[in-house]
């Protein structure tokens, strides 16, 4: 960081951002620690996007918006002062997305502490929700589809009068295409109504033919100094949804009604506007919606040459502004949205496969969960549907080569050397913690009706469902005392994973027949003088949770109850066969690795996985790079278990037993992986397993 003070310049400021958890505050901070200013995130959960950026100097929790708006305010009003410079540097907050409102409403609240970089409250009301802005651009004259409302919990159709299909109908206070959807008919309008909320409002929409366009802009006052258009050249779900991936187009056919409704609004700062055209020059664009707020498509605006946070922050700070030129726009620049891309390649298969669209219930599911946000639980169903063995093959080449034709195209998450952000995902972990349920971002649900699939080529014939519990309960062995962190992560990766965790320690041993899975978990070493080894001076050993996770591993082979060994839990299933550990692992080239945990974590070495082997499954690749926080390892193998990986220098990553149905261990720590997709396969692996051993039981005593 330069010195302004020496240099004599002033500085460029400090800034706090929110929502810190998605894209669009990475590319805030991003665009702001590349002009100097300090950049502080927030959010009402920890390890978000912005925790883990090279680009934010710190980050802070709060409480939630949504549940508790007024603590929320009190929480960031007290971190605002506690990060208040001492000089007169600039001072911006930044909301990074729907709170843009929140602040805007509260801006007399927060400054002259901090600027607000929001618009101004009066000119969002007139825009904000949907139902206002379709009344406010019928007045102003700019080109709109026409529009009936809906008003929250009245879904009395008739009153509408006639209603014309096609239509589009979405929620009235929607983000990001969520419950976006093309109507066909009256019964699928009543379809819809009944999947919606009741809290919601709905619009419904003359379909307009023609592409979406997005068109994202910058003002000063009521002047425009910014413009960006693109279109979608992908988007999920594919009638009416998120850009998936984007190419930016010339604004100059928007730009009319662009600057019509800046200066209506007299805006001040950032805003994104949807318009429906057909390309023909002869007709005009209509203008869709209003957000009066950053914007999905942040990344890519800001990458075609306008840097709008950057602008945002000094319209916010008082300082002057330069228009951007319209020469500056990189007309042609793609790019692509981080999963957005992969749903969209999805259904571009399943829309020309034949056997796919005889699995069309699979893909409303999916469709549906995506537009409430359920992303993972989506994903799940259209890789479950894909890997039918009746066209599986065919169909994941297809999908391959679905997703090459956007590969090389730039995101946010590999625009620049910030490798750390993708961990992120780990926000939901915090999300368990804080408030107990995931966030509506990163949902992941089993259906009631689900069937265990079938991971393991010994299982016999399905089970009914009705004997399928939901939720599998796990046990996930730890010591007594301590070991929170591991145990959250572990017990985030089962909930995720659709399973229960419950805690098994040497104090609280359970009952073997409440326990559907066992997952040994990392800790202490091994009692050295269970496999001949040699005891160190001064450790601390846990011989109790030694003898209740032996007892757990001879009920599990007795009992075939799925085992998972994690660290030390691997190790501890070697020594209960009879196998031996090294307890030094100088000898070893590569073996070494950082002195604290926190590196540990972050730390990288390759391994090589045996083919054909469970961790082959939930891998796609021969070799995969994990982290290392272990300072032992297996030597002598235990009776019964083969090797599964291996280190380029031959330690031991990975064992299986040969007999077993689910006895695995890892020497690495999956669940600080969890944002991989190979980390969540694994424990998906021990939940299906546990689910159909659940279900098998049930089967047997009911008969």
């Amino acid at each position: 960081m330069p010195d302004y003070e020496r240099e004599g310049r002033p500085h460029p400021g400090r800034a706090i951002v929110t929502y810190g958890r998605s894209l669009m505050s990475l590319v805030i901070a991003r665009s702001l620690d590349e002009q100097g200013v300090e950049v502080i995130g927030c959010d009402d959960v920890s390890m978000t996007v912005l925790s883990f950026s090279r680009h934010v100097e710190q980050t802070f929790t709060h409480a939630s918006l949504d549940d508790d708006p007024e603590q929320a305010l009190n929480d960031i009003e007290e971190a605002v002062r506690k990060y208040a410079p001492d000089d007169d540097r600039p001072y911006v907050l930044i909301p990074a997305f729907r709170d843009a409102k929140l602040f805007a409403e509260h801006r007399d609240r927060f400054e002259p502490l901090i600027k607000v970089a929001a618009p101004d409250f009066s000119s969002i009301e007139k825009v904000h929700p949907k139902d206002v802005f379709a009344d406010f651009v019928e007045e102003a004259g700019v080109p709109a589809p026409a529009t009936k409302v809906l008003p929250a919990g009245d879904r009395d159709v008739e009153a509408l009068g006639e209603l014309t299909f096609p239509l589009i109908a979405k929620p009235n206070d929607g983000v990001g295409g969520r419950g976006v959807e093309k109507i066909g008919d009256e019964a699928g309008l009543r379809d819809y109504l009944s999947r919606a909320r009741a809290q919601d409002a709905i619009l419904l929409q003359e379909v307009v033919e023609g592409k979406d366009y997005c068109v994202s802009f910058v003002a000063v006052q009521g002047q425009l100094v910014g413009v960006v258009a693109y279109h979608n050249l992908t988007q999920f779900p594919r009638e009416a949804g998120a850009g998936a991936s984007r190419e930016t187009v010339d604004a100059a056919p928007f730009r009319a009604a662009t600057e019509k409704l800046v200066r209506a609004t007299k805006w001040n700062g950032v805003a994104e506007i949807d318009f429906r055209w057909d390309g023909n020059p002869g007709s005009q664009p209509k203008v869709i919606e209003l957000n009066p707020r950053y914007w999905a498509g942040l990344f890519h605006s800001t990458a075609s040459g306008v840097d709008f946070p950057w602008i945002a922050y000094r319209i916010a700070a008082g300082l002057p502004v330069r228009h951007a030129p319209d020469e500056d726009v990189k007309v042609g620049f793609q790019s692509r949205t981080p999963g957005a891309w992969i749903m969209s390649a999805a259904q571009e298969v399943a829309a020309s496969d034949e056997h796919m669209q005889e699995s069309a219930s699979a893909w409303e599911e999916a469709r549906e969960r995506i537009s409430k946000g359920e992303v993972l639980g989506a994903l799940a169903k259209l890789m479950k549907t894909a890997s039918l063995p009746a066209h599986g093959g065919e169909t994941l080449a297809r999908f391959k080569a679905e997703l090459e034709k956007y590969d090389d195209l730039p995101s946010e998450l590999n625009s620049d050397d910030d490798p750390d952000v993708g961990l992120g995902v780990l926000f939901a972990l915090s999300s368990l913690v804080r408030h107990g349920k995931l966030p509506p971002e990163f949902k992941f649900e089993v259906k009631e009706d689900a069937e265990p699939e079938r991971t393991a080529s010994r299982r016999p014939g399905p089970v009914s469902a009705e004997y399928a519990p939901r939720h599998p309960v796990i046990g996930i062995t730890k010591p007594s005392n301590g070991d929170t962190l591991s145990w959250m992560a572990m017990a985030f990766a089962v909930r995720l994973a659709g399973g229960k965790p419950v805690k098994i320690t040497s104090r609280a041993p359970r009952d073997p027949h409440s326990i559907d899975g066992l997952l040994f978990g990392g800790g202490a070493d091994v009692f050295p003088e269970r496999y001949q080894g040699e005891v160190k001076q001064g450790y601390s050993y846990d011989q109790a949770r030694d003898d209740m996770e032996t007892s757990w591993a001879k009920a599990a082979l007795e009992h075939e109850i799925p085992v998972l060994g994690v660290c030390r839990g691997m190790q501890m299933l070697n020594v209960f066969a009879g196998g031996t550990l090294h307890h030094d692992l100088s000898a070893f080239e590569g073996a070494a690795s950082p002195e604290t945990f926190v590196k540990r974590i972050f730390h990288r070495k390759p391994i090589r996985i045996t083919q054909g082997s469970r961790l082959d499954r939930a891998s796609t690749r021969e070799t995969e790079c994990v982290n290392s926080i272990h300072t032992q390892a297996v030597a002598r193998l235990g009776k019964g278990f083969r090797i599964t990986a291996r280190e380029p220098n031959s330690l031991v990553q990975a064992i299986e037993h040969e007999q077993a149905p689910f006895m695995m261990g890892v020497q690495f720590h999956p669940e600080f992986l969890i944002y991989r997709k190979f980390a969540r396969n694994i424990f998906r692996d021990l939940v299906e397993t546990a689910r159909w051993r659940a279900a098998m039981r049930a089967h047997e005593a009911a008969q």
